[in-house]
C-alpha cells in the first residue's frame, strides 16, 4: 500500500473510534455523572482511548522517524483490545443478544465502531506496525500487557460491589455488570473467583503471545518477498 493509502487507513481508524466514543459519551438517558461511571465500564471505550492515543503518538513520532518501545507497546495493546472487541461483538452477534437501536444510523455507527474499526486496526498492525523492540523485551511486554485489563476488570468489579441492589443509588441507572462474562468470573466464591481470574490471565497472555508470534512470522515472510 502507498503512503496515501496508509494515511487514509489511519484516518478511518481514528475517525471511527473517535465517533464511537463521542456517541457513547453524549448519548444518554440517565444523569450524566452516573453515565460517566457506566461509560468507563464499557470495554469499547477503553479500546477507543488506547487506539486514539496510539495514533496520536504515532503521528508525533513519525515526524522524527523513531519508533520507541512505548509506542510499539501502546500500538500492540490497542490491537489486542480491538481484537477482543471484534471477537466478543462477533460472538454476541451470532450467539447472544446485540442491543440494536431503533435508528438505522445508530446501528450502522455501532457496527462500524465494534466491527469495522477493529478489523482496520488489526489490518494496520500486521501491515505497518513495528514490534522489534517488543520482541527484545518479550516477557516484559506480556506482563505489562495485562496491567490495563486488570485495572479495567477491578473498576467494573468495584462498581458492581457498590451497586448492590435497590439500596444503591446506582441501581436505577446501571446494570450490575456491562457484560455477562464478568458476572461469570466475579460472582463466585473466592476460590472459584481466583481460578477464573487465572484462566483469564493465561488466556490473555497466550493470545498476546500468539499475536506477536504471527506478526513476527508475517514480517519475516514479507522480508523474504522483498529480497526475492
Amino acid at each position: 500500500m502507498s503512503k496515501k493509502q496508509k494515511n487514509i487507513l489511519i484516518f478511518l481508524i481514528f475517525s471511527l473510534h473517535l465517533l464511537g466514543a463521542l456517541v457513547a459519551l453524549f448519548r444518554t438517558d440517565i444523569p450524566f455523572h452516573y453515565h460517566l461511571l457506566r461509560f468507563f465500564s464499557w470495554w469499547s471505550v477503553h479500546t477507543s482511548v488506547l487506539t486514539i492515543l496510539a495514533i496520536i503518538m504515532l503521528l508525533r513520532e513519525r515526524k522524527k522517524n523513531i519508533f520507541p518501545y512505548f509506542l510499539q507497546f501502546i500500538t500492540f495493546l490497542a490491537t489486542m483490545y480491538n481484537l477482543i472487541t471484534f471477537g466478543f461483538w462477533t460472538y454476541c452477534l451470532f450467539f447472544a443478544d446485540v442491543k440494536w437501536e431503533k435508528s438505522i444510523l445508530l446501528n450502522c455507527q455501532s457496527f462500524a465502531w465494534h466491527f469495522i474499526a477493529p478489523v482496520l486496526v488489526i489490518f494496520y498492525f500486521y501491515l505497518y506496525a513495528r514490534i522489534d523492540k517488543l520482541r527484545k523485551k518479550f516477557i516484559k511486554t506480556l506482563l505489562f500487557s495485562f496491567i490495563a485489563p486488570v485495572f479495567y476488570f477491578f473498576y467494573v468489579w468495584t462498581l458492581a460491589k457498590i451497586n448492590v441492589g435497590e439500596t444503591s443509588s446506582l441501581f436505577p441507572h446501571l446494570e450490575k455488570y456491562p457484560y455477562f462474562i464478568f458476572e461469570w468470573i466475579a460472582e463466585r466464591q473466592w476460590n472459584w473467583f481466583i481460578i477464573n481470574f487465572l484462566i483469564a490471565f493465561f488466556t490473555f497472555i497466550s493470545l498476546c503471545s500468539l499475536i506477536i508470534w504471527t506478526k513476527l512470522n508475517y514480517d519475516k515472510k514479507q522480508k523474504k518477498e522483498v529480497y526475492k
